[in-house]
């Protein structure tokens, strides 16, 4: 893979463990993962922007063997195993409530909390596009600490948002599986794939 690389800050150690050689593997190690290496990675890339620092990212961490298995229930069939067997289960929700907090997100904004109240439909849409926004941060996090992750979308978010996050304002919106590598590369992850080019996803109009 050549990639030109004069005009990027990032080494070459932290170009292939952020992007060109980390994956989403099927297997990990079996070690446990610290909570405080994932609170690490939080902290890092809380910084990301989002749209009037929203910052509606929470993340439910499937710790017990009852959440686990809350979320097993609502996994596609073809994610289930995938969640079993990852030492840690993250469930990536929205707070469409993100604006309780807009005093210290956007404090100078005087008024916004207020206004933000009476408008839940456009906190509901907001909240979505800018927790997928900040999952993107939140991956490249975990990979910066030496995790690996799989991201999911196949899942029942009505019903995992009901049975795992009742009495709260959050939402599910993906499940991340995460763990050390696999020691002896049998990840379970093929060949990489290509990616369009520059060309192809680029146009100056």
């Amino acid at each position: 893979m050549t990639i030109d690389t004069s005009s990027l800050v990032l080494d070459d150690l932290a170009q292939r463990t952020l992007f060109t050689e980390a994956r989403s593997p099927m297997h990990f190690d079996d070690l446990p993962v610290p909570l405080d290496v994932v609170r690490s990675a939080y902290d890092l890339v809380k910084w990301g922007p989002t749209g009037s620092n929203s910052m509606p990212l929470r993340l439910a961490i499937a710790d017990s063997p009852g959440a686990r298995a809350t979320v097993i229930v609502h996994a596609a069939p073809g994610n289930r195993t995938k969640v079993e067997t990852s030492p840690l289960v993250l469930v990536v929700a929205s707070d469409r409530d993100y604006h309780e907090f807009s005093d210290v997100t956007a404090a100078g904004v005087e008024g916004l909390r207020e206004r933000l109240a009476g408008r839940p439909d456009a906190r509901a849409i907001n909240s979505h596009d800018n927790t997928w926004l900040q999952m993107g941060y939140l991956i490249v996090g975990l990979r910066a600490a030496g995790l690996a992750v799989r991201p999911m979308g196949g899942f029942d978010h009505e019903g995992l948002t009901r049975d795992l996050l009742a009495g709260t304002a959050w939402h599910a919106e993906a499940l991340l599986a995460v763990g050390y590598p696999e020691p002896h590369g049998n990840d379970g992850t093929g060949p990489r794939q290509g990616r369009p080019d520059w060309d192809q996803a680029a146009r100056v109009f």
